[in-house]
């Protein structure tokens, strides 16, 4: 763990994994050798019995706070992430993602400071099919455009909506399998969240749980949308997001 310095934010990376120790390791690598001093990892491990433990254990040193019990999924451990965190920016960064490059953190929080009042920092990502740009616009209402692994939240939105609206579960309190980040993103849209963009990649990203193409995640999307945008309008979009499984579908089954 690098030790916080006063002129610049202290960054919170967040990692969630489970039964994947291999990865882990890598990844707790890639946020050792980030060149920003400011910075703390946090891994939550749904109680893995795969050998997670041992990297958490020789790794202790190099993370500000780790646990490894069983959880209700990644969102359950994200929250977890958040409430152990201390950073003033939290970046989700999945156990199979990588930085793109060592002063990727450097060159976003080392610069001009940033306005008080700033509730995100969103950057773009590369996955297995090139460069995806983020749009924190009306595009998230056709579906999330905007990858947690170039995201960076300010810690007060989750002070801020933590009890009265939790980010990743829906009304009933249940969390989201496969697409919380999606809402989280939504609700921050709609909430009009004060964003900035830097034209930059943040990181390198496989394909998770949300771009696997599985069913739950397009009914979770829809679900999401319903609570936020008009019914007639969500019907609209709900049209293309059908569309959009029964192309990926196709592409798995032809």
């Amino acid at each position: 763990m690098k030790r916080s310095r006063p002129e610049t934010p202290l960054v919170s990376i967040i990692t969630v994994v489970h039964n994947a120790a291999r990865r882990l390791e890598n990844a707790v690598l890639e946020v050792k050798s980030q060149t920003y001093p400011n910075r703390e990892h946090i891994v939550i491990d749904g109680g893995s019995t795969d050998g997670t433990l041992d990297i958490l254990l020789e790794n202790d040193p190099w993370l500000s706070y780790w646990v490894s019990e069983p959880d209700h999924g990644i969102y359950d451990a994200m929250d977890k992430g958040i409430e152990a965190s201390n950073g003033e920016w939290l970046l989700f960064l999945g156990v199979d993602d990588a930085f793109y490059s060592r002063k990727t953190l450097s060159s976003i929080f080392e610069g001009p400071a940033m306005p008080k009042s700033l509730d995100m920092v969103v950057g773009h990502v590369y996955t297995d099919r090139g460069l995806f740009r983020s749009r924190f616009n009306g595009s998230l209402l056709y579906k999330n455009t905007v990858y947690h692994q170039a995201a960076f939240y300010a810690h007060h939105i989750f002070d801020h909506f933590r009890y009265c609206n939790p980010p990743f579960s829906n009304r009933h309190k249940k969390y989201y399998r496969i697409s919380g980040d999606y809402r989280l993103n939504l609700m921050l849209y709609r909430w009009g969240a004060k964003h900035m963009r830097v034209n930059l990649p943040v990181a390198k990203c496989q394909s998770g749980v949300s771009m696997r193409g599985k069913m739950r995640g397009y009914l979770e999307e829809i679900q999401i949308r319903h609570e936020y945008v008009s019914f007639h309008k969500a019907i609209f979009f709900d049209f293309f997001t059908i569309l959009r499984y029964l192309y990926k579908h196709s592409l798995k089954t032809g």
